[in-house]
């Protein structure tokens, strides 16, 4: 049996097709099970139409609580993680049922469909980035766990222990539980028959909040762990780590030249615009072929500023992990 764990938190906006997703399926050996993180809104009354078992938290715990929750009261010997921002397809518990079956992956990992466009610039950049560097076409494994869409046997759950529940926001919880299954000897199958549709839409303003958070608790993973080597190792990454001190010293460049203006100045500083760019030339080419010319120009200004909230992020978190905050 396939246990579908939906941890959710007010998303009464998206919960009602991503159940009508997971019951358009045709397989029929499998148990939904919701766990409210303390919902304010009626996503539980959306729940409550469907075959589903609903556990209700009292106060909110942050998704790891609620994932390792779900996973406790499953039945199924296989789990798989869905976010109740994800829709996946007909025949997704089908082929997870027949990989654990045949015993071809010990942890399957699904990706996000790049086939949605979406308006908000902010919001394309982050999906087209998780699909270009997170799940690149030459990697059959990953050891950056993402757990929109994850599948794992209930038995390797409980090995690794779950979901650091220290860890309260849906930031470094994915990445950490990623490392305990490489750790245990498991590898991440990337699977890319397992395609969800993710019904998102942040503005510039809710992107900037979002990605400074996300960047700050990854870098207090990262020194609270002893793990940063793993992600530099990751050959997906280079170019994404690369980014940060070549923005640096364009930062740098740009006010020196306010103070020292010359031509050497200016020439410096107009080459290592190019080598930021040349850094981001994957991307940018790969939004161009699926979304067209004119939204991967327009995706140029996204990649200087996630690259700076990600410098900055990742400094505020490594002086607060200093001044005694881990989490």
């Amino acid at each position: 049996m396939i246990s579908v764990i939906i941890p959710t938190y007010n998303s009464a906006s998206t919960m009602k097709e991503c159940l009508d997703g997971i019951f358009s399926n045709k397989f029929e050996n499998f148990e939904v099970i919701i766990v409210s993180d303390k919902s304010t809104d009626n996503s539980i009354e959306i729940a409550k139409n469907y075959n589903c078992k609903i556990i209700e938290l009292k106060e909110n715990k942050g998704p790891s609580f609620a994932r390792n929750t779900g996973a406790n009261s499953a039945i199924g010997e296989i789990l798989l993680f869905v976010d109740s921002d994800c829709i996946i397809k007909s025949n997704a518990l089908l082929k997870i049922d027949q990989i654990f079956k045949n015993k071809k992956a010990d942890v399957i990992q699904g990706i996000y469909s790049h086939e949605p466009n979406y308006k908000n610039l902010a919001t394309q950049y982050q999906q087209s980035f998780y699909c270009y560097y997170t799940w690149q076409k030459k990697l059959n494994y990953t050891e950056s766990l993402t757990s929109m869409c994850f599948a794992v046997s209930k038995k390797i759950f409980i090995e690794c222990k779950g979901f650091d529940t220290s860890i309260k926001t849906a930031t470094a919880e994915d990445e950490d539980f990623g490392h305990a299954l490489v750790d245990h000897g498991y590898k991440i199958f990337i699977f890319r028959e397992l395609t969800v549709e993710h019904r998102v839409n942040y503005n510039l303003v809710k992107f900037i909040i979002r990605s400074f958070i996300m960047y700050v608790d990854t870098m207090k993973y990262f020194i609270r762990s002893k793990t940063y080597m793993k992600k530099v190792n990751q050959k997906n990454y280079s170019n994404v780590l690369m980014r940060i001190p070549v923005l640096g010293l364009i930062i740098l460049t740009l006010l020196t030249s306010f103070f020292f203006p010359n031509g050497l100045i200016y020439y410096i500083f107009f080459i290592l615009n190019l080598i930021f760019l040349s850094l981001h030339l994957g991307l940018i080419n790969f939004i161009r072929r699926t979304k067209g010319l004119t939204k991967a120009c327009k995706i140029i200004p996204i990649c200087y500023l996630d690259t700076f909230i990600m410098s900055f992020g990742s400094l505020y978190g490594s002086i607060t992990y200093l001044l005694g905050k881990k989490y």
